[in-house]
């Protein structure tokens, strides 16, 4: 075998090997088939175009299963400082009847106290300096105790644009404990997704399907276009292509680069005989 061809085939099953390896490893971590989730909307960008870190239109996002994770409020996430893909919280991919799954922030756990009342313990330490003591950022119209609350609950400076978000507890089925939810975009998601006509009610623990994990930016775009779904692409992501095309040619670039390495690498072991 010519060593030019000995060099391509090594390198070639490394790189195959990488990819069955990390396809394994990916799915046991996982534990959701497919691990993965294509944004086609522009609902969770911080901005026009694309970036690393911020789940944009075109990204693709690896999934777990919530069995394999914890999943935590916005409201929670300023108390503890956890925070995931630009905000404070967990991202989720929930199922609803129709239209297509929704990827959106965790934003507050509703506990339905069974007599039209709801509570709300993380609520505690949503204050100004993230004690029990601070100032409120939030407040309800009827009964204003966390433990027992109705009317309209209004919650202050929730994320990057420090949104103020209400919604009226008793639109919602009390029977039913969930997630109020929100996606991030300040332009086209202004208030929590059981307001503005996404979903309709809570997001039970039932109807999440997982939990995003990590972004991969920009490689979602190739089935958009494929697909011929690139309307949000164009308008919110439009920089997505030109740096999905520099990561390719930089992937051949490091390959080239790993062939060069080994043909030195051989020419100087020749040398030495």
């Amino acid at each position: 075998m010519k060593k030019d061809t000995r060099n391509f085939v090594i390198v070639l099953a490394v790189l195959v090997a990488i990819l069955v390896g990390g396809n394994i490893a990916v799915r046991e971590s996982s534990g959701v088939d497919p691990p993965f989730t294509v944004v086609e909307s522009q609902s969770m960008q911080h901005g026009n175009g694309s970036e690393i870190g911020i789940i944009d239109t075109g990204d693709m996002v690896l999934v777990k299963s919530p069995s394999k994770t914890d999943i935590v409020s916005y409201v929670e996430g300023y108390h503890s400082g956890y925070r995931s893909f630009g905000e404070y919280g967990s991202v989720i991919v929930y199922e609803r009847s129709v239209g297509n799954p929704v990827i959106h922030r965790a934003i507050l756990w509703l506990e339905s106290n069974g007599d039209g009342t709801w509570s709300a313990e993380s609520l505690k330490y949503y204050t100004d300096d993230g004690s029990e003591t601070g100032t409120r950022m939030w407040s309800c119209s009827l009964y204003n105790d966390y433990l027992n609350m109705s009317g309209t609950l209004t919650l202050y400076d929730v994320g990057y644009a420090g949104k103020i978000v209400s919604i009226n507890l008793d639109t919602l089925d009390n029977g039913r404990s969930g997630y109020l939810t929100m996606g991030d975009n300040a332009v086209t998601n202004r208030g929590f997704d059981q307001v503005i006509g996404v979903y309709g009610d809570l997001v039970a623990v039932e109807n999440i399907r997982s939990v995003a994990w990590v972004e991969i930016p920009w490689l979602g775009s190739l089935k958009l276009m494929i697909n011929g779904n690139t309307s949000a692409l164009d308008t919110w992501a439009s920089n997505s292509i030109g740096y999905l095309a520099v990561a390719f040619v930089t992937v051949i670039m490091v390959l080239m680069a790993i062939g060069y390495t080994s043909d030195c690498l051989h020419i100087k072991k020749a040398k030495k005989r």
